[in-house]
């Protein structure tokens, strides 16, 4: 029983067909069906129910898949113990949401790149729920998410590096300051109603007994002040440190709820994968940052 077949198992069982699971593999879809059935012959027994239109883990699969992930868990934190210089080298595969990617992450890696040469990363922009899941799903190492509006699964862990309060942005020389009076005076500009950010504005807009006229809705930090600036309406948004200024100085800001609502940002990932040495730094200086 190789690993290489553990996980291309664990793999189907996380994008669900065996097509998906050799994209994420860099496999051929013959490869892994391949794998699969020498683990089957090894093992005596059938993993996948076949009668469907897709093969779907029966319960000697599901079995299978839970010992697996146990496995390939301990495999992980072995090699990733055992790993030289740190293991501050290679690829990272990390996902972070829009405000990170334009705020504080770009000067952070930079300043690692400089540290560890053979440290590379590959970024990927996109909403918290879909960060979070990639994870889980194997697709990334870890992410840059905002925190999860529930229990985090014991196997997994995020940890908070820093917060960013909301403000509405409206254009400059509004002239208005009252937040009431600027959703009576304006249309909304309102956040996607799939990200936790634009749940947490929806909640808090509930509680203020605000029923704002939507216009429009947007899912990053640009595209928001590009719609704003255009007079299409105001917006809440979270904005961190290194945004704050030049925003600022573009719009006018109100901060918005009381007390002014803040939304916390920190890593999603495993506990224990090959790549956490390298999760670990960036975390580290993201960390230090915020202290600057």
């Amino acid at each position: 029983m190789s690993l290489r077949s553990l996980r291309i198992l664990t793999a189907i069982a996380g994008k669900g067909t065996f097509a998906a699971a050799a994209d994420q593999l860099g496999l051929t879809q013959s490869a892994v069906s391949l794998q699969v059935k020498k683990l089957e012959d090894e093992l005596g027994v059938q993993l996948f129910e076949r009668g469907g239109r897709s093969p779907r883990l029966n319960m000697n699969g599901r079995y299978v898949v839970d010992r697996a992930s146990e496995i390939l868990l301990i495999y992980d934190e072995i090699k990733g113990r055992l790993s030289p210089a740190d293991g501050v080298q290679g690829l990272l595969t990390l996902g972070a949401v829009p405000t990170v990617i334009t705020g504080s992450l770009p000067p952070a890696l930079q300043r690692l790149r400089s540290r560890y040469r053979d440290m590379h990363v590959k970024l990927v922009s996109g909403l918290s729920t879909e960060l979070v899941r990639k994870v889980e799903e194997g697709d990334l190492d870890a992410a840059l998410t905002t925190e999860p509006p529930y229990a985090v699964p014991p196997q997994y862990e995020w940890i908070p590096y820093d917060e960013e309060p909301f403000f509405v942005v409206a254009p400059l020389g509004a002239g208005i300051k009252d937040v009431r009076l600027l959703f009576e005076r304006f249309p909304f500009v309102r956040f996607d109603k799939m990200a936790w950010a634009g749940a947490m504005v929806d909640r808090e807009l509930m509680l203020h007994g605000i029923r704002p006229r939507e216009v429009m809705e947007f899912d990053s930090l640009e595209a928001a002040l590009a719609l704003v600036e255009a007079g299409l309406g105001i917006a809440v948004v979270p904005l961190g440190k290194s945004r704050l200024d030049h925003v600022g100085s573009n719009f006018t800001l109100t901060p918005f709820g009381t007390p002014q609502l803040t939304r916390r940002v920190g890593m999603y990932q495993k506990r224990q994968h090959p790549r956490l040495a390298l999760t670990c730094k960036v975390l580290d200086e993201l960390s230090q940052a915020k202290l600057k």
